[in-house]
């Protein structure tokens, strides 16, 4: 049989803007000393970053059997393999915990799995960090089912609404905690907006003369609304200021990145495909860094400075990145693709 023709077609500032995005995931899950004012910033715009280039990346498409087979390679098979893996630590630090385990406890993370990584009384998440591509994977549906109508984006639009108003409501209220609801309704209008963004060209992908100035306008208005948010209560506040840090965030990350365009590394080409990889494992690096840290220094809960942080982020990134070259040349359904080509995975007919 012939071998596929496979095509090298990437954004160079994405690869940037997708692996900035992805260390900072890492560094917001490094438990750090409270009331660090980075850290509680990280934390709040790295995922909106995250879905809005998923939004940006992900083409127009209908719901159909074809995207759901898309869905089902991309999506659905890396969730299902990541929380696989991550079973035996599981197990390990379980037992290690729970003195008086028995083997069906296995049942409630399983089930957490199925459930999409939701929390009740008879269930538990598992690798709880994958409920980003089980949001993902809801995020695209619903975008390939409302672009088969013809108000579809009116749909759309009402959606984010409400995502927005529930999500700031909840905030308040924290009348629901779970991972998968709370990322699903903060993130849901980052994603259509990241998505819209692509489709209407909003974004000027050629590096520009204002980037630099667009990155440190864009930051400092970022942290001075977070710094009002943090110190002025009431839901309101909270909403403006929520919209306003994590857009000129984007924004300025996304113009250093466009900065950047012109330097090109295989390590950023190669931690922007395996991006998933990451997500998927770095959180059974932090456990066991943590579980050996408060047993060798007897400390019950450890927690790290900014340097600290920081630097175990470049660690966890720089130990994953030998496997997500071998998921690249040899196991690329773990990086939601199904092609291997002389040892060198790019995506086949599409930009991403």
């Amino acid at each position: 049989m012939e071998s596929p023709i496979v095509i090298k077609n990437r954004l160079n500032w994405i690869d940037w803007a997708k692996t900035i995005a992805i260390m900072l995931v890492v560094f917001g899950h490094i438990p750090e000393d409270e009331g660090n004012f980075l850290i509680h910033y990280v934390v709040l715009i790295h995922m909106p970053l995250f879905f809005f280039i998923s939004g940006y990346l992900t083409k127009k498409e209908f719901f159909c059997n074809t995207t759901l087979k898309k869905y089902y390679h991309t999506l659905i098979i890396p969730y299902f393999c990541y929380n696989i893996i991550f079973i035996p630590y599981w197990v390990v630090r379980h037992f290690i915990e729970v003195s008086n385990a028995e083997w069906y406890d296995i049942i409630r993370p399983i089930l957490g799995t199925l459930l999409l990584q939701f929390s009740s009384s008879f269930c538990e998440p598992l690798n709880e960090v994958t409920w980003f591509i089980a949001a993902l994977l809801a995020m695209k549906i619903i975008l390939s089912i409302c672009n088969k109508f013809k108000y579809g984006i009116a749909i759309l639009f009402v959606l984010a609404i409400i995502s927005t108003l529930t999500y700031i409501i909840n905030e308040g209220t924290r009348l629901c905690t779970d991972l998968p609801f709370v990322g699903f309704v903060k993130c849901l209008p980052f994603f259509l907006l990241g998505h819209f963004c692509k489709q209407k060209n909003w974004i000027c992908e050629k590096p520009k003369k204002m980037d630099l100035f667009l990155c440190l306008a864009g930051i400092s208005i970022s942290l001075a609304a977070y710094a009002f948010k943090r110190n002025t209560p009431g839901l309101m506040v909270y909403g403006v200021c929520f919209w306003t840090s994590s857009i000129t965030a984007i924004i300025s990350i996304l113009s250093l990145c466009r900065s950047l365009d012109k330097i090109y590394m295989i390590i950023i080409d190669n931690i922007s495909i395996g991006t998933i990889v990451i997500m998927g494992l770095h959180w059974i690096l932090i456990g066991v860094t943590n579980f050996t840290l408060s047993k060798l220094l007897h400390v019950p809960n450890i927690t790290y400075p900014v340097w600290g942080a920081i630097l175990l982020t470049f660690i966890y990134t720089a130990v994953l990145y030998p496997v997500i070259i071998l998921f690249k040349d040899y196991y690329p359904f773990l990086l939601g693709k199904n092609i291997v080509h002389n040892k060198s995975y790019f995506l086949k007919n599409e930009n991403y």
